[in-house]
Formats: C-alpha cells, sequence, structure tokens
C-alpha cells in the first residue's frame, strides 16, 4: 500500500472511475453515461491523493486551493455565510474509497496524507462539502457546520470549516507524527539543544555570556584545528561574505575561485560584488577538477589566492581540498574555502587552511543564524566595507560586537559536545553506505562521482526523465519523509538527493524510505 500525489494519465483514468462509481452510482450526484467515467470540471486545479495497492487505485480525495471553490458555486460564495477569517483556504472533495477496503484504515491513511499536505503548505482553513452519512465523523475530526444542506435527494452536503488555528487534537496528533529528515538542512535538534533554546534570554554582555562565548570559540578551534575563530551573527553565506572582504582588503592581487556545482558559483557571484580580481576555473556538474591542469594554471598566472567549496553539497562532491591545498602553498597562495557542508559532517584539520567558512547549523546540529570562520592568518581591519561583516573588528571583541542571542550560542556550545570522538562521523558514513547499498540493489542511477572524492554526507540520485522528481518529493512529504529536491539546480536535472547529517535518522527509517520510493516509481 502506498499513499502519494496522483500524476500519471493511468492514475487519472482510475479516479475518473472511481469517481463515477462513487458519485453516480452509489450516490446519485451526476447523470450516468455510457463510459463509465466521471471527470470533475475542477480537475484541471485538483492535486490527487490517492492511496494505492500494487497498480490499484483504492482510494482518493481531491485538494483544491484555487477560488471559486466547488462550494462557493454550491451556495452562492463562501464569504456570505462563513463569519471567520482566512487568508489561505483550500477544499477538500471527492473523498473516495472503494467498497472493500472501507472498514480498513485506508481512509484515515488518505486523510493524514491530506492533512499534511496542508498544514505543509501552510493552509489555514479547510472547507468540504461534507456528506450527511459521516456528519459524525466529520464533527469528530472538528468540522464545523456553517450553512444549510445543499445537494438533492440522495446527494444531500453540509457546508463544512475546520479552522487550522483553533485547538484542535487531530492536527496536533499529525504534527506530533515521526518526520523523517533527509535535508542538508534545517537538521533536528538533540533534546538536550532543544533545552537551551528554551532558556530565558540574558545579556550578551553579561560575565556568563563571555565565558560561554569563550567556551564555544575553545570547541570549534578544536573541532576545526585552526588557530582562531570568530563567530559572526547570521547565515554560512555571512561567513563567506566576511572572508571575501578581507581578500578584498588585503589587496593581494589576482585570485582564482573553483566552481563544480552551485554553491562555487555561489561564491563567484559574492565575488564579483568585493570588487576583486579573480579568474575562475569551472567543469561541469558533478566532475572533478583536473589537478594537474589546476597546478599549471596556478604556476601560470602567478595566483594570489584560491577560493573553493570542500563539500559541493549540490553535487555530492567532496573536492580533494588536501591535495589542493598543498598546490596552492607550494606557491605560496592564501587559501580560503566554503567548509559550511563538511564541518561536522567530514572529518578534517583544517590547520594549513587561511580562512574556513562554516556556520552553526547543518552538521553542527545545533540552530542556524550563526556564522563562523576559522582562521589561521592575521585578520584586516576593513576599510570602506560595512563593519557588520569586518572579521577583525567581531574578533578584536571576542565575537560579540554587537548583540549575540545568547540562545543560538547555548544551543550551538551544548551541540559541539557530541564532537568529542569520531562517532558523528562515523555515524553519517555508515548511514550514507547503507542507503547507497539500498538504491543501488534497486537499480537507481546514482551520480558518479570519482572513488576518491565521494560525499560521505549525500547521495545524488538521478531520476528517468519521464519521472517528475517534484512528485516524487512531494509524494515523499506527504508521508513524512523529507528529502531535497525542490532547488532549481535540482529540478532541471532532475536530481533527487539524501542528505545523512541529521543524527535522529536511523537504518530502519532508511527502510521505510526506500520501500516507499519503490513502490511510487514501480507506479511508473
Amino acid at each position: 500500500m502506498i499513499y502519494k500525489i496522483a500524476n500519471t494519465q493511468e492514475e487519472y483514468n482510475q479516479i475518473f472511475k472511481l469517481n463515477y462509481a462513487t458519485f453516480v452510482d452509489e450516490i446519485p450526484q451526476h447523470e450516468e453515461n455510457n463510459d463509465k467515467i466521471l471527470v470533475d470540471k475542477f480537475h484541471s486545479k485538483n492535486i490527487y491523493i490517492v492511496a494505492k495497492k500494487e497498480k490499484e487505485v483504492i482510494a482518493m480525495l481531491a485538494l483544491n486551493a484555487e477560488r471559486p471553490f466547488s462550494l462557493d458555486d454550491k451556495i452562492g460564495g463562501i464569504e456570505k455565510f462563513y463569519q471567520g477569517k482566512f487568508l489561505r483556504p483550500i477544499e477538500i472533495r471527492l473523498l473516495s474509497v472503494k467498497e472493500e477496503y472501507r472498514k480498513t484504515k485506508v481512509f484515515f491513511g488518505l486523510l493524514k496524507r491530506a492533512f499534511n499536505y496542508i498544514v505543509q503548505n501552510s493552509y489555514d482553513t479547510i472547507f468540504i462539502s461534507g456528506t450527511t452519512r459521516q456528519e459524525k465523523l466529520y464533527n469528530h475530526i472538528g468540522f464545523t457546520r456553517f450553512h444549510n444542506n445543499v445537494g438533492t435527494e440522495g446527494a444531500e452536503y453540509i457546508p463544512m470549516f475546520l479552522n487550522l488555528s483553533d485547538n484542535n487534537e487531530v492536527i496536533d496528533k499529525l504534527s506530533k507524527s515521526k518526520q523523517i529528515n533527509y535535508l542538508p538542512g534545517p537538521v533536528d535538534l538533540s533534546s538536550e539543544v532543544l533545552k537551551k533554546v528554551s532558556k530565558k534570554l540574558y545579556s550578551h554582555r553579561s560575565k556568563e555570556f563571555v565565558n560561554l562565548t569563550k567556551n564555544t570559540l575553545y570547541k570549534l578551534k578544536n573541532i576545526l584545528g585552526t588557530k582562531d575563530v570568530t563567530i559572526l551573527h547570521g547565515s554560512g553565506t555571512l561567513a563567506n561574505e566576511s572572508i571575501l572582504a578581507q581578500l578584498s582588503q588585503r589587496n593581494l592581487g589576482k585570485g582564482l575561485i573553483l566552481s563544480n556545482g552551485e554553491f562555487g558559483n555561489r561564491i563567484i557571484n559574492q565575488a564579483k560584488r568585493h570588487n576583486l580580481i579573480y579568474d575562475t576555473y569551472s567543469v561541469e556538474f558533478g566532475e572533478s577538477f583536473d589537478l594537474v591542469y589546476l597546478e599549471n594554471l596556478i604556476k601560470n598566472n602567478d595566483y594570489k589566492y584560491l577560493y573553493l567549496v570542500h563539500h559541493e553539497t549540490s553535487v555530492g562532491i567532496l573536492n580533494n581540498l588536501e591535495k589542493i591545498t598543498e598546490i596552492c602553498k607550494n606557491n605560496n597562495m592564501v587559501v580560503a574555502v566554503d567548509a559550511i557542508s563538511a564541518v561536522g559532517a567530514v572529518k578534517y584539520n583544517y590547520s594549513n587552511i587561511d580562512y574556513v567558512a562554516c556556520s552553526s547549523g547543518k552538521a553542527f546540529c545545533s540552530v542556524a543564524g550563526l556564522a563562523i570562520v576559522g582562521h589561521n592568518c592575521e585578520l584586516y581591519e576593513l576599510k570602506n566595507a560595512t563593519i557588520y561583516i569586518d572579521l577583525y573588528y567581531a574578533n578584536k571583541n571576542l565575537s560579540i560586537p554587537f548583540t549575540q542571542p545568547s540562545l543560538l550560542i547555548e544551543a550551538l556550545n551544548t551541540a559541539l559536545d557530541r564532537f568529542d570522538g569520531d562517532y558523528p562521523y562515523n555515524f553519517i558514513k555508515e548511514k550514507y553506505d547503507y542507503m547507497r547499498n539500498r538504491l543501488e540493489e534497486l537499480n537507481f542511477e546514482i551520480i558518479k562521482i570519482k572513488d576518491t572524492e565521494k560525499s560521505p554526507v549525500i547521495l545524488s540520485v538521478k531520476i528517468p526523465d519521464n519521472i517528475s522528481t517534484i512528485n516524487i518529493g512531494d509524494s515523499l512529504a506527504i508521508n513524512n519523509v523529507f528529502i531535497h529536491y525542490n532547488s532549481e539546480y535540482l529540478r532541471k536535472r532532475n536530481i533527487l538527493q539524501f542528505s545523512f547529517i541529521n543524527q535522529n535518522t536511523n537504518f530502519e527509517e532508511i527502510d521505510y524510505t526506500i520501500e516507499i520510493l519503490k513502490e511510487i516509481i514501480g507506479g511508473y
């Protein structure tokens, strides 16, 4: 049994037949026809959530968020009678379960997926035309009548609504359902970290906060292997901005920026705004840098600095930072690294790197919002750029140049305690290997990466062009399985990604995910 969002013609054909069986044969709402199919007049606007047993659609319902609703037509406009307020309403219709499955859990499974979709897409009010036969059930779920019955004899319906902002036991239960997270961020937080987030805020000028920050910086230096660390209040992108500002201030001359994915391209885009002089060495999505070519390029151009991404998550490639750094240092170059998705996921000593950008989110498994820069070189005061990205100024003030949120530092400090040993890194690698083996058993196409540069953090799976990754990702989401698929660079290549940095994901959940994935794709 699988629940998914319908998107194939075969599924639609079965929906039309089930629609006819329910709303013509069983409930005399529409006229009979020889084809015994009923195409809903809102079909082009509907999102259908279906339950399938093997290739058979055994239950369905339709969601529509585009006004006017069917209920608008029936009562002459919802606002004339509904007294509440809403910003993002949605209508549920065409609930239908084949007779032989009505005394099973199919109905509640279908409803659960529908509510997941509604909550995940931030709708605030649900409208239905509830059959009078199930009024008690709808009331139990939380729906309330707001108009007299509509329809005809034998096909009477009750206009009803459910406000999702009100206290509701069903919604509360759904929100507490187990979620499986394969996203590269945001990450799951441990109970210890969550406790820190719920603490009362206290002053960033207090001795308590100063001591907390010193301890956090100490832990970060040990993990990164750098001489010093500076924390800024912002995302990982701010960490890269502050490094680019340092490079610009130093006026080193021409540099080289490497790119083999989306985040290398982002650094190039950011560098333009800092008026840096640089060349780029870009290769195709997922390709490795030719290190012989790179070495000759550096020798022939007298570059003064190099910037690259350590772990390019858009592909799932772990660039050969050790060898690239060696080439650079042999040529007296400054090396800056975006390690946002590497730190905490891949054990690496950055003692030979001048600047390392990372963040409190991602594999540190803390709350996003702190930009972290490890550095092994002197920092320079910015003369012309904003003080907000001035690493020199922030470092001089013990990473407390302005108001820092105590709860974010508390959370990060606690999250860093996991990295006393190698367990976090090993667990990520074990989950990666397990998922990869399961996918290969099913002949899924995993993006080919050179063996020495395979990421133990991200699996990128190429889906055949005739299968929609959007539908797969959306269908997994209504089953509370969250993967990375909705970024433009993934959509245009029809790629799904699984990240293993979330500490709560386990092998049983990987098996569950594989079974759902197998059922969804097997239906095409």
